[in-house]
């Protein structure tokens, strides 16, 4: 179990960094609270173990989703909302996560940030998914649109290209179009 004085110091960060008018001083309570995320979302890790699902089932719905994102509270948010509606999420902090993940599992999506650790090491993820798993959707977020990035990810082939924040009904609806098309390929003999 999570001990409750460390549930109780995210929360009370949380509050202080809503209050602060400070910039530099709501800058290094982010960072504390950020590192207090980090910490409880490794604590959740080893407390709660992962659904057991076959592999049948996973290949047949197609809802497998690799999230890679460095941000703490990112992670420990948007992954919950996609599994209430059906995805089945594994979580990456670092493009090394994201690659380890690859080798031992097969994904049906990747959602990545383009800058997970330095600038644009999500096409990193993208390239190894694409040689790893051809077929898998690639979705890439961004807090930072632009048209290099964007130039980018189509040479990538990217599937889509989505600005945090994000909009769950649009990137759930997009992900089961790109989804709903990779399988029409499929069964048609084109893919």
């Amino acid at each position: 179990m999570i001990p409750e004085k460390q549930t109780k110091d995210w929360k009370e960060l949380a509050r202080r960094a809503a209050s602060e008018q400070d910039p530099k001083k709501l800058l290094a309570i982010i960072d504390e609270l950020n590192s207090a995320l980090e910490d409880r979302e490794n604590q959740l890790r080893g407390r709660i173990a992962r659904p057991a699902v076959s592999t049948r089932a996973v290949k047949k719905d197609g809802r497998r989703l690799l999230f890679v994102d460095d941000e703490p509270n990112i992670r420990l948010t948007l992954p919950p909302l996609l599994q209430q509606r059906g995805f089945q999420v594994q979580s990456a902090a670092s493009v090394a996560e994201a690659l380890a993940a690859m080798k031992v599992s097969s994904f049906d999506v990747l959602l990545s940030d383009i800058n997970v650790s330095e600038d644009g090491d999500g096409f990193t993820v993208v390239r190894a998914m694409r040689e790893a798993n051809p077929e898998c959707v690639t979705i890439l977020l961004t807090g930072y649109p632009g048209f290099e990035t964007a130039l980018e990810a189509i040479h990538n082939e990217v599937d889509d290209y989505v600005v945090k924040p994000v909009d769950l009904d649009a990137l759930v609806s997009t992900m089961e179009r790109k989804l709903l098309t990779r399988d029409s390929r499929r069964s048609n003999g084109a893919g």
